[in-house]
């Protein structure tokens, strides 16, 4: 039981904290009401009253609550209609709801919080709390943010994860749904953050198993909850992820899942871009080098080294030409280097020589475009150079090679026209005494030979020793033209009868059928200047070949005419034919295409290289046109000044 002492010292203890209690009241900036069983006030505290603008003096104990219900139904509060059944319907609400909570807006713009709950007594206690527009448009401002963050959220193209502080998964946007199911490691909210970990390194591209699974994870764990840290996470398909981890104020995590798989292979198609060009250039050049607006070297790179180049420095903040000691104003080909440099232009093969550490001189091919800024202002140019000093000193042996092969292939061939001149010359002499002991056998001058085979025979050996010294005539020709030892012997020259004159010799020593030969040239065509014994044998060796290569059934035809570029004679035939690839070799001596015409048709292959070295003395041209069975066209083009001889011959050509 306690003393009176003690007693006191309870009441007096009470006494304070009740004091406190009703001082805190007094001075707290939310309204509070007691109302007994009949609503008439048992307490208030000094807000209630400026709240509701109320008199504090008529404040007392036994006041009717129902007073401030009217006026606040008279002033519309509760909305239109009758004033004392809108006084009654809210009296009884107060009087049977509690507890209770209710927002009513008032004149002013501010909202007042309106709360009521019953006490054990039986009294009611009803607060009002007034939140006026400036704590509104707080309020208001943060639900607005949240909202703007949720809808940015949902709609960022990065996936994110809210995680709490216990690393429980809170929330997880649309994009990060989408890169769950793609890497098919599903989430759920409430699951824990190791649990998420767990699963992807078990789905990873190369899974994890074991102690390296353990570590990776706890390492994951870790650098989550730290935060502040980037984490790339390769994946299946090529596709890579970078995540982001921050710490939130409350102790939580979110994190950002970027999708980079495209900006990844851009990367390395960029590093094989570049990768590819160096090859190239290291692959075409052996320096690169850069030079500033006022054409000074910036740098310069060998991509070989090679001792006996010149060091860099030498030319770093100075032109090409000062490296080499050239002077544009003396040296035209500097001048028009720089001049190009100076208008700005790409050049491409600029060749100079340099001499090296060694002394020696390099040689040296140089190309480069100029260089812009954004703004369009020029800043310099980029080039290449190529080291053709080796490839040079191999380009002049080579060409020494070339003109001594050359003098050697002109002095065996010159060996060789002297050597059928010579023979041909010792063959021709016994022929002409056999050809013409043959011609008075024939004749039988002095006598019958008595046998008639014996004629025969005769005629056998005149007609093979005619073809004989056709054939040694034509060598002599032939050799005399490549040597250069035929003089023109020039004269007019009627082409209408020199082609009659050849078709004669032609068909008299065709024996059998041949195809009929016409004959196309205009009666009036006009006379030539030329050497007649060279321009019958063209049109004989033509004209014999044609009707050589034509069955008789086909047709042969000798065609003349004045055009622009002068006089062209063509003979045309519907014979073998040649193929295209064929035509240069039949041009050439001793050639022909193939050993089966060789063996069926006479002849070595002379007459069309022997005209063609005719037309060309003459400064014409002998083209052939063919195709293989359906026959051949050989035109022969002399130039204008030989048309219309008058008399006046043109300069003699050997």
């Amino acid at each position: 039981m306690p003393t009176p002492n003690t007693t006191d010292s309870i009441d007096g203890r009470v006494d304070q904290e009740a004091a406190a209690l009703l001082e805190a009241l007094a001075h707290a900036a939310i309204g509070i009401v007691v109302l007994d069983t009949d609503l008439k006030l048992v307490a208030c505290n000094p807000s209630f009253a400026t709240l509701n603008e109320l008199d504090p003096r008529d404040l007392v104990p036994g006041w009717p609550y129902e007073r401030l219900i009217r006026r606040n139904a008279e002033r519309g509060l509760y909305g239109g209609g009758d004033v004392d059944a809108r006084t009654r319907d809210r009296l009884d609400f107060t009087r049977n709801a509690p507890p209770f909570q209710l927002e009513r807006l008032r004149e002013n713009g501010s909202v007042q919080l309106i709360s009521g709950s019953r006490l054990p007594s039986g009294n009611i206690v009803v607060t009002f709390d007034e939140r006026g527009p400036a704590a509104l448009e707080r309020l208001g401002d943060s639900m607005l943010s949240y909202a703007s963050l949720r809808r940015a959220l949902e709609h960022s193209r990065q996936g994110i994860e809210i995680w709490d502080s216990a690393d429980r998964l809170l929330y997880i946007n649309p994009a990060m749904q989408e890169i769950a199911r793609e890497t098919g490691v599903p989430m759920r909210i409430g699951m824990t953050f190791e649990e998420l970990i767990r699963a992807r390194a078990e789905r990873a591209t190369e899974p994890l198993e074991g102690d390296e699974a353990e570590t990776f994870i706890r390492e994951r764990v870790a650098q989550h909850q730290r935060g502040g840290e980037d984490h790339l996470i390769p994946w299946s398909d090529n596709r890579w992820y970078l995540v982001r981890d921050g710490r939130l104020p409350d102790g939580g995590t979110i994190t950002s899942v970027s999708d980079i798989s495209e900006l990844k292979r851009a990367e390395r198609a960029l590093r094989e871009s570049d990768t590819r060009l160096r090859d190239f250039v290291r692959a075409s050049s052996d320096r690169f080098w850069e030079l500033d607006a006022k054409l000074r070297f910036t740098l310069l790179m060998d991509l070989r080294a090679d001792t006996s180049y010149p060091a860099s420095s030498r030319f770093l903040g100075r032109t090409r030409w000062e490296t080499v000691g050239a002077d544009p104003e003396s040296s035209p080909y500097w001048a028009q280097h720089k001049a190009t440099l100076e208008r700005r232009e790409p050049f491409r093969d600029f060749r100079y020589a340099i001499a090296g550490a060694t002394g020696e001189y390099r040689h040296w091919r140089v190309s480069g475009v100029p260089v812009f800024d954004e703004t369009g202002a020029f800043t310099g140019y980029r080039g290449t150079s190529v080291d053709e000093t080796d490839y040079r000193e191999e380009l002049q042996q080579a060409q020494k090679a070339l003109q001594r092969a050359l003098r050697d292939a002109e002095t065996a061939n010159r060996a060789k026209s002297m050597f059928l001149a010579t023979v041909s010359h010792e063959l021709r002499t016994p022929l002409n005494a056999i050809i013409g002991f043959s011609d008075l056998l024939v004749s039988e001058v002095f006598g019958p030979l008595g046998d008639p085979h014996y004629v025969a025979y005769a005629r056998d050996v005149q007609a093979s020793g005619h073809s004989l010294l056709s054939l040694i005539e034509d060598m002599l020709d032939l050799t005399r033209a490549e040597i250069g030892q035929i003089m023109l012997r020039e004269s007019r020259v009627d082409i209408a009868t020199e082609v009659a004159a050849s078709v004669g010799m032609v068909r008299s020593r065709q024996t059998g059928a041949m195809a009929p030969i016409s004959i196309e040239v205009p009666v009036d065509l006009p006379p030539i200047w030329a050497d007649g014994r060279l321009i019958r044998q063209i049109l004989f060796n033509l004209i014999s070949n044609a009707a050589k290569f034509t069955m008789a059934d086909g047709r042969v035809a000798i065609e003349a005419e004045i055009d622009d570029g002068g006089l062209q004679i063509r003979v045309c035939d519907t014979g073998i034919g040649i193929r295209s690839q064929d035509i240069d070799t039949v041009l050439r001596p001793f050639e022909q295409v193939d050993s089966a015409l060789s063996r069926k048709y006479e002849g070595i292959g002379l007459g069309l290289p022997l005209s063609k070295s005719f037309v060309e003395l003459h400064g014409g041209s002998l083209e052939i046109q063919s195709e293989l069975g359906i026959g051949t066209k050989a035109i022969v083009r002399l130039p204008k000044g030989r048309i219309g001889a008058d008399g006046s011959p043109p300069a003699p050509t050997a």
